[in-house]
């Protein structure tokens, strides 16, 4: 009995030492699941002036989208009331079918949103994208330097945010 203990105690400790097995490897790249657990939220700085846009998709379909100046628009538990552009809040929903969002999720996976953000010289510096969220028990919480990840998201916020015009 002892001699298969050590054995298996063995085989474990040569197989975590070879490198076969990391506990603490995640593959960036895998099959996304229809899940109402999934969500991402994507978080774009300037967008245009000094707007601020915030886009959470559901993996039930729901997409919540949030504009404006207010610093409620990038921290919904923000308390500096007296801020200038305090009011400067507008949100919105909408519905897309849960097949059309596994799809979203998965397009990201594959371009690359789980993999590490590096900065580079030719990463875009006037605006920022910040895309954090849980997608089939894997975290994001990143500022989004590849530029063609960039783009992909900038799309994407760009699909369901449609800008209004100011009313004078």
């Amino acid at each position: 009995m002892k001699k298969n203990i050590l054995f298996s105690i063995l085989v474990a400790a040569l197989t975590f030492s070879s490198g076969c097995f990391d506990p603490f490897y995640h593959n960036p790249y895998f099959k996304v699941d229809e899940s109402g657990l999934n969500w991402l939220e994507i978080y774009h700085k300037q967008i245009s002036g000094k707007k601020l846009v915030r886009v959470r998709i559901d993996g039930n379909g729901v997409i919540k989208v949030k504009e404006g100046t207010s610093p409620l628009v990038g921290d919904g538990f923000a308390h500096d009331n007296s801020h200038e552009n305090w009011e400067d809040i507008r949100d919105y929903r909408l519905t897309v079918s849960r097949e059309e969002t596994n799809r979203i999720f998965q397009e990201l996976v594959n371009n690359g949103l789980f993999l590490e953000q590096k900065k580079s010289d030719d990463s875009p510096e006037g605006t920022a994208i910040m895309a954090f969220g849980n997608i089939q028990n894997h975290t994001v919480y990143a500022t989004v330097y590849d530029s063609d990840l960039y783009e992909h998201l900038n799309a994407l916020v760009l699909t369901f945010y449609h800008p209004q015009p100011k009313r004078r």
